[in-house]
């Protein structure tokens, strides 16, 4: 048996930065073992805001009114 070798830290961290800087898939292959490093892109979460309701954009119309008469 043929004992395969393995990638380093370093050249992992070399090819995630790579991968990373220039948003490319980077592969290494040893000894017919074929190592993918990709770009890593957060999840997307949906954080869409509600439209208000008309009464929450009253209370809010009111407050910034209320806020440039005491500035004043």
């Amino acid at each position: 048996m043929v004992r395969h070798a393995k990638p380093t830290s370093a050249e992992l961290k070399r090819m995630a930065d790579i991968a990373n800087s220039e948003n490319v898939i980077v592969e290494l292959e040893r000894d017919g073992t074929i190592i993918r490093v990709m770009p890593f892109h957060p999840a997307r979460t949906a954080t869409a805001a509600r439209p208000l309701t008309r009464d929450e954009q009253a209370e809010e119309a009111l407050a910034k009114w209320t806020a440039e008469r005491d500035v004043r």
